[in-house]
């Protein structure tokens, strides 16, 4: 069977309000408009239900999510442990080590969410390595973020 034959304009039509949309978030801030555009040609797009299973402890997707509308509660042992809202992110650790997802996320309200594979990031960086590097920069930030917050949290609760 041949591959389809995209059309060009098409696609930069449909990658251009990709990133119309990614610009309006906090995430996107660090990037210049093209490089929004140049990212968003690696992204995958899901819309998710109130109440649809974003995704599932256990699972081993290597993706990570951008949420540009909506929320997602975070569930662990059947307790919400956080809610992602517009802007955040969540799996930057399974794209980065490949582990399986730690807790459950459920849309807690018509969601729309940027999904970068493991492939779409490898692309990305061979196909412009200062952007690729740039976006990696960003994922450590994020997850030495998290690891700082959640090492406040375990000194709290320690005493």
């Amino acid at each position: 069977m041949r591959p389809k034959k995209t059309n060009p304009k098409l696609d930069f039509e449909r990658y251009a309000k990709y990133a119309q949309v990614l610009e309006k978030t906090k995430w996107a801030s660090e990037f210049s408009w093209n490089h929004i555009r140049k990212i968003c040609q690696y992204i995958d797009p899901v819309k998710a239900k109130k109440g649809a299973i974003v995704f599932k402890e256990g699972d081993n997707e290597k993706s990570l999510g951008i949420i540009v509308k909506g929320s997602i509660d975070i569930i662990k042992e059947k307790n919400r442990v956080a809610t992602l809202k517009s802007s955040q992110t969540f799996g930057e650790m399974a794209l980065i080590d490949g582990e399986p997802r730690s807790a459950t996320g459920i849309a807690a309200e018509e969601t729309i969410i940027f999904f970068m594979g493991e492939k779409g990031l490898i692309r990305l960086t061979e196909d412009d390595p200062k952007l690729g590097v740039q976006l990696l920069w960003k994922i450590s930030k994020l997850i030495s973020q998290r690891l700082r917050q959640t090492t406040g949290l375990l000194v709290d609760y320690m005493g």
